[in-house]
């Protein structure tokens, strides 16, 4: 019963994963026959600068999309869950932007920040706060802009899960705590967040890994630059194979992005289940 499914993982998920660390441990310019050198593209990766860097790029855009949306999420489900005016109408709009393809919101919040023309531009230059800023050209800015992007696409989904599980939350569980004389604040913080909290905490590490690999919308909107300013590790990998010629290195980037991505999920998983099994 179960060898059609392990076939299917060993075929499309083992089978490359073994490829990707042969071609890791060699040099190959992805045309003729690989040459086996070791570990030594993962040594020359440890005094690598432009490596180290793209890896702390990755760990910014990561943590900074994620704590983002896990906060913007949170008030946001809250508000409906709370029967807001309008609930009906605000979980469409707030969803919609999960649903736009991700080069297409690159190249629209590319063109929305251009000096002048950009439409966020011209909103600050009519409050007076300058029209010229080029957001995606200053390397103290640009990182920050994409995790700004990346927190406005990723939120809606987020929001839309974590308020099915506040609506989990039984009524007679408020209704006891308002006898009690709970405010609706004090209930948020002592009942909707602790009973949401696996769930919370399951999609924040998701935003956290995808947006660790988020190379579309990194490419889309800056290719990395300026400089190696925005450059994540996904984006190392592609510079790397397909500029430089170099599919070993890129290949070895790419398994040491997995192994973290990986270490950083079975501690997400240990965890959640640790406290799970506290409460």
């Amino acid at each position: 019963m179960l060898a059609p499914g392990i076939t299917v993982l060993i075929i499309f998920f083992g089978l490359p994963v073994i490829d990707l660390l042969q071609t890791s441990l060699s040099q190959w310019s992805g045309i003729g026959q690989r040459r086996f050198t070791g570990v030594d593209n993962y040594l020359q990766l440890l005094t690598d600068n432009s490596f180290l860097n793209s890896l702390l790029n990755s760990i910014l855009l990561g943590i900074g999309t994620a704590a983002g949306i896990g906060i913007i999420a949170t008030i946001l489900a809250a508000l409906i869950s709370g029967k807001i005016y309008g609930g009906a109408f605000y979980r469409i709009v707030w969803f919609l932007p999960a649903i736009a393809p991700p080069s297409a919101v690159a190249v629209f919040w590319s063109l929305s920040v251009q000096p002048r023309s950009g439409a966020v531009n011209a909103f600050l230059g009519a409050i007076g706060l300058g029209d010229t800023h080029a957001w995606l050209s200053d390397s103290s800015t640009a990182m920050y802009v994409i995790i700004a992007v990346a927190i406005w696409q990723g939120a809606g989904f987020a929001f839309l899960v974590i308020l099915g599980a506040m609506e989990e939350v039984p009524v007679s569980t408020y209704e006891a705590a308002s006898l009690d004389g709970a405010s609706p604040v004090r209930s948020f913080f002592l009942i909707t967040l602790p009973l949401v909290r696996p769930v919370l905490s399951m999609i924040i590490l998701l935003e956290a890994i995808w947006a660790f690999n988020g190379f579309t919308l990194v490419w889309g909107m800056t290719q990395g630059g300026p400089g190696d300013v925005t450059t994540i590790l996904p984006v190392q990998v592609y510079k790397e194979a397909f500029r430089f010629g170099d599919f070993g290195m890129a290949a070895a980037i790419s398994v040491i992005g997995g192994v973290i991505l990986l270490a950083v999920g079975f501690a997400g998983q240990w965890l959640g289940s640790r406290k799970a099994a506290d409460d």
